[in-house]
């Protein structure tokens, strides 16, 4: 997001503070900074773009709860000038929208952050698979462009089995396409890129092979070492199931001592350190097949919430927000801890065109191994549902697992 100068920021309803961390652009969700700061101590400041700043999506969204007070962020050096006098110790992007100019700022402030010369690495799917393809990393070969007819170009001149549409911006509440063909590429095209700028502003795309393999999620937390040097440490790790026409079915905790788990920790660490990530939370997305290399599908310097967060921290320890605030609060992130007595969760996604019916929420909850069942409404995106399964009997969980399939075909 580019910030152009324009007059001074407007400061609301704070008092300035010793430890105090604002969190950029916070307009969409995520964790729940103020509740997180407020446990150690901390004041939280929301730093939010001006209306004509925002991605259309979220330019009527008002302030979350929690917040000791509201910086509206006109330009950086009016922003830097407010933050200062408040006494601001530790900058945060709150959503997508906020990593370039929560860089910016923290950047002037003399704060632990990313070079914001480079911000769109992370963040940004095709700046990710140049640099990546720049130092010798795999990731998908593709092409960003805001034109169908360059996309096509490129796939005509690329001939694969199959392709993926995404919007560039990671972080776009919106499903990836999987094509087979051009003529798939330009059925998919409209609602993605309308998609693209309704999140994020910007109307680029980007056209990639389809990954080979299977998809995994990796979550981390990076801080400053002693030496200065980052450190990464790699919190849990989720393996994807897709169906066949690749919508994301379920998502399976993966065993940290697994050789695929090793293998993945030592890819993304590598990847973190080539998007030039220096602190603070990074979801990665890889593709990996035995004996193949992992590829990147893309990365988000930015907090990824989900209702399968509370039964990760019951079943593991790891407690996520906890997680990222270490990563500007001392101490720093703990080693991963694997899950005591072999409790293992799923997420189940599930979609729908209307929401989840009473009836059906009742019966999610009312299933054994359901710890968690949340809506998850986005504006503009797809309705869609999460059930979260945990248990250390994976039969228990399959069972569960089909008997919410069943529910949601015949219902």
């Amino acid at each position: 997001m580019t910030i152009p100068s324009a007059p001074a920021a407007a400061v609301l309803r704070t008092d300035p503070a010793a430890d105090t961390a604002a969190v950029i652009a916070p307009y969409d969700g995520g964790i729940p900074y103020p509740r997180a700061f407020a446990r150690h101590g901390w004041r939280t400041v929301a730093v939010v773009p001006e209306c004509r700043l925002r991605p259309p999506a979220y330019r009527n969204s008002p302030v979350p709860a929690g917040y000791t007070g509201t910086v509206v962020h006109r330009g950086v050096r009016q922003t830097v000038k407010a933050l200062r006098a408040l006494g601001v110790s530790a900058v945060v992007a709150g959503s997508t929208g906020g990593i370039e100019p929560a860089e910016r700022i923290a950047w002037q402030l003399d704060l632990p952050g990313a070079d914001p010369a480079s911000s769109p690495l992370r963040y940004d799917r095709g700046a990710q698979a140049d640099r990546l393809a720049r130092v010798g990393i795999p990731a998908l070969r593709g092409i960003r462009t805001a034109s169908p007819a360059e996309a096509v170009a490129w796939a005509r001149s690329h001939p694969m089995p199959g392709y993926l549409l995404t919007p560039a911006a990671n972080g776009t509440p919106v499903d990836p396409v999987e094509c087979v063909d051009e003529l798939q590429i330009g059925a998919a095209w409209p609602a993605m890129r309308h998609a693209a700028v309704q999140h994020s502003g910007s109307a680029h795309l980007v056209l990639s092979e389809r990954p080979s393999g299977r998809r995994y999620t990796v979550n981390t937390a990076t801080r400053p070492g002693p030496d200065g040097r980052p450190e990464h440490v790699v919190t849990d790790l989720w393996a994807d199931v897709h169906t066949g026409d690749g919508r994301l079915d379920r998502t399976d905790l993966l065993a940290p001592g697994s050789p695929s788990a090793r293998t993945l920790a030592l890819r993304t660490t590598r990847v973190l350190d080539a998007l030039g990530v220096v602190c603070g939370p990074v979801t990665t997305r890889l593709a990996y097949r035995a004996g193949e290399e992992p590829v990147l599908v893309g990365a988000l310097a930015a907090p990824v919430v989900t209702p399968a967060d509370e039964a990760l921290r019951t079943a593991t320890g790891r407690n996520r927000a906890a997680d990222a605030l270490g990563t500007w609060i001392p101490p720093a992130a703990a080693r991963f801890t694997p899950a005591p007595g072999g409790q293992h969760i799923v997420r189940v996604h599930m979609r729908a065109t209307a929401g989840i019916a009473p009836w059906l929420a009742a019966v999610l909850h009312s299933l054994p191994t359901v710890v968690a069942a949340s809506e998850i409404r986005t504006p503009g995106a797809p309705v869609s549902a999460e059930a979260v399964l945990s248990s250390s009997e994976p039969r228990a969980i399959e069972r569960d697992y089909s008997v919410i399939r069943a529910l949601e075909h015949h219902g």
